[in-house]
């Protein structure tokens, strides 16, 4: 049975397995956690009223006096009002007595367990646990951590209407304190679109803060300024150059920061950020945080514990004496970067990169930001990724050999089934983040294509059924039956229910079909040609296709880029498309590799970035669409990513690296339950070096199932990925000879 909900909340709790079971569901963001209890208790869920120091979307009361977690988790203990009682590190045990609620970290939906007479947190069998002391029912609160815009503001199409509707993208954030460093402290800026006439619902609610960002007229300042002011919540003005206004302590000059615009605005950010996730640390989370202890360990002088306390512009005003160098060494590696034309239809991207913080870079238009066809650093996988990329470049034939009589200058391919050549295909100049997106036309070789409308659709997708991922495989390619083995791969993935169908030989009206159904994830495998996506008796193009209910999908063959981006247009979420022809192994091992990052709580995105960085045919692949949609959630939040090294002495040298999730974004903290167990990372790129031997490394594979480089294999050609858990149970390859 489900307990009762209001209108509006996100949030279900549905009993099941005779009340042995309780499923939370996130019905926005497709998320789910599965709970136990022990074995003489049942779940039984009842809404009730609770006032928790936090928000939260649903409040119930259990009915139970234990909660066993689907995995193991860091827990917080804090008395009614937030004031911290215990950190607890995950795989531990603490309790606290009296009124006590236990705040569950990293997980992909919000969790609070209230118990009246006191909580108890230990692990029984590699999950935690958490019952009340006294024997009393437990409450639960669950908070979604989908956001959307509160508000769509009508601005006028000029250089001044964008600086005004950025200078309302700070009235998202939930403080201005410190804490809005944290991912579910800022809420989502209100969008924008353009009218004669400026039009601003509910009247200005930018937060007072002190802080006015001046700009030049010139479309390039103000769009890269976006996530600066909506971080500041800043006032943006014109003014002769870029510079800042803090109120009590005069104008400064971001020239500083950098040869450009861009530069400048997105180096101050970094700045401002990483000394704002120190000083939270005197706040509501005062946990040992790397980023804090590095800076400590410089000549900087700063009084966080004074800090915390200050307004933000005088707090900025303190960060503006720190050098840039010192602390932009222990920023996190950047989530994402974005190329973006100067027009001002761009200005419909601002609240959607603002929102993730991106290092917007905006580009020409009508030009493209490209770059050399060439990566500098040395090695034969760099050598292997410069042949790739002059060869896709230089590589303008059709996908396949004409059929049935016809030659290819005899068809006439509908656009989305037409191939690019050389003046539509471009490597994206590169960047220092984890993810790069660029809109535009041509194809973007290493970035994902976005539009406005994606990023719209991202906030408006709701599957039908939330409480099951429907999964499906298509083959219709006798050549590649050993990928059809991602149907249980799918199936397969933790805390979730998944059906995985399989679907062979499948027809034009069959696939058509397919594509109009609620489906969560499609994944094709087989051929793509000019005549569209085939199939058993003929080929089904997608531009015949009116509109789309698949979220996600991913087209495995040949040039199905155009196929790709058609299926974007009429509907998809987010998917991943071939950019040229691709060989059947090949297509199997990339196939398998996304179906299984994607089963461990990678995203779209994060998954191809990996597969580019550790093989030439990852070049082959792009995401279109949202890159950060999910189908499952990592046990650690972030999606671990792991490459290991033997010392001289035979131990291991590993270095322990995150990708970004929707939720574990950037400012996101995370302690792994490993290494130094009371310190905490900021999520993004490499947070860690270990030193362990052999029994502490199989420890650490046996926890979470992740992608392993050894790292004498990075440098060869072909795959390279291994997985944790196999490793766990034959270690040899670390040590075998190439």
């Amino acid at each position: 049975m489900s307990g009762e909900m209001g209108d509006t909340t996100p949030i279900d709790f549905v009993v099941e397995n005779g009340g042995r079971q309780l499923r939370v569901i996130d019905s926005t963001e497709s998320r789910q956690l599965t709970f136990t209890t022990e074995r003489r208790e049942r779940f039984s869920v009842r809404t009730v009223g609770y006032d928790w120091f936090a928000p939260v979307d649903h409040v119930a009361a259990l009915g139970v006096s234990s909660l066993r977690l689907p995995g193991t988790w860091d827990i917080l203990l804090r008395d009614p009002d937030g004031e911290l009682l215990a950190d607890v590190p995950a795989g531990t045990d603490a309790a606290s007595t009296g009124h006590v609620v236990a705040e569950i970290t990293t997980t992909p939906i919000k969790l609070y367990v209230a118990g009246s007479g006191g909580v108890r947190v230990s692990t029984v069998d590699g999950r935690s646990r958490i019952q009340s002391v006294d024997g009393s029912p437990l409450v639960v609160g669950a908070r979604s951590l989908h956001e959307r815009p509160a508000r769509t503001l009508t601005i006028p199409p000029t250089v001044e209407g964008l600086m005004q509707g950025v200078s309302e993208f700070g009235a998202a954030l939930k403080t201005t304190s410190p804490e809005r460093t944290f991912p579910t402290f800022r809420g989502y800026p209100p969008e924008l679109q353009f009218g004669a006439e400026p039009e601003i619902p509910q009247g200005r609610q930018r937060p007072e803060t002190g802080v006015c960002l001046g700009l030049p007229r010139k479309l390039e300042a103000v769009l890269a300024a976006a996530p600066l002011a909506y971080f500041l919540g800043a006032e943006v003005t014109p003014a002769d150059e870029t510079r800042l206004e803090l109120a009590g302590h005069g104008t400064v000059s971001l020239a500083p920061f950098g040869a450009t615009d861009a530069e400048s605005l997105h180096a101050l950010l970094v700045h401002a950020f990483v000394l704002e996730c120190a000083v939270r640390t005197e706040g509501l989370y005062p946990v040992e945080l790397a980023a804090r202890e590095r800076l400590e360990a410089t000549d900087i002088e700063l009084n966080y514990a004074e800090l915390y306390d200050e307004p933000l512009a005088d707090r900025l005003a303190a960060y503006l004496t720190v050098p840039t160098e010192p602390v932009a060494a222990v920023a996190p590696e950047w989530r994402l970067t974005a190329d973006i034309p100067e027009t001002i239809d761009s200005g419909r991207l601002l609240p959607h990169l603002a929102d993730e913080l991106a290092n917007i870079r905006p580009y020409p238009d009508g030009q493209q930001p490209a770059t050399e066809a060439t990566f500098e650093s040395e090695g034969a996988l760099t050598d292997e990724l410069n042949d790739a990329m002059e060869t896709f470049l230089r590589d303008t034939g059709p996908s396949r050999p004409a059929q049935n009589g016809e030659t290819v200058g005899e068809r006439r391919p509908s656009r989305s089934c037409q191939t690019a050549d050389r003046d539509d295909s471009f490597r994206v100049r590169p960047a220092k983040s984890i993810l790069q997106v660029y809109a535009g036309g041509g194809i973007p070789i290493g970035a994902n294509k976005v539009t406005a409308e994606s990023y719209r659709r991202q906030l408006t997708d709701t599957p039908e059924n939330p409480a099951t991922i429907r999964a499906i495989v298509i083959c219709n390619d006798p050549g590649m039956t050993a990928e059809t083995d991602v149907r249980d791969i799918y199936a397969s993935v933790p805390m979730l229910r998944v059906t995985g169908e399989l679907h062979t030989d499948t027809t034009v009206a069959e696939l058509r079909q397919l594509l109009r159904e609620d489906v969560d994830l499609l994944h094709y495998v087989g051929h793509v040609s000019e005549r569209g996506i085939e199939c058993s008796d003929g080929h089904l193009d997608v531009d015949d296709v009116e509109h789309v209910s698949t979220r996600l999908f991913i087209l495995n063959g040949c040039r199905s880029f155009g196929q790709a981006e058609q299926l974007i247009e009429t509907g998809a979420l987010g998917g991943v498309g071939t950019l040229r022809n691709v060989d059947n192994e090949t297509a199997t091992k990339m196939g398998k590799t996304i179906a299984r990052l994607l089963q461990n709580g990678w995203s779209l995105g994060s998954a191809v970035s990996l597969l580019q960085l550790d093989t030439a045919a990852g070049l082959d692949y792009v995401v279109l669409g949202d890159g950060t949609a999910e189908i499952a959630s990592a046990d650690s939040g972030s999606p671990f990513h792991y490459v290991v090294g033997t010392t001289f002495d035979g131990e291991y040298r590993l270095s322990v690296n995150t990708y970004p999730t929707q939720t574990d974004t950037v400012g996101a903290m995370l302690r792994p339950a490993f290494g130094q167990d009371d310190t905490h990372y900021l999520a993004g790129g490499e947070i860690v070096q270990l030193t362990l031997d052999e029994s502490e490394l199989r420890e650490i594979f046996e926890r979470q199932n992740s992608p392993v480089q050894l790292r004498r294999e990075q440098s060869g050609p072909g795959f390279s990925i291994r997985w944790s858990q196999d490793l766990a149970e034959d270690m040899s390859p670390l040590t075998d000879p190439l």
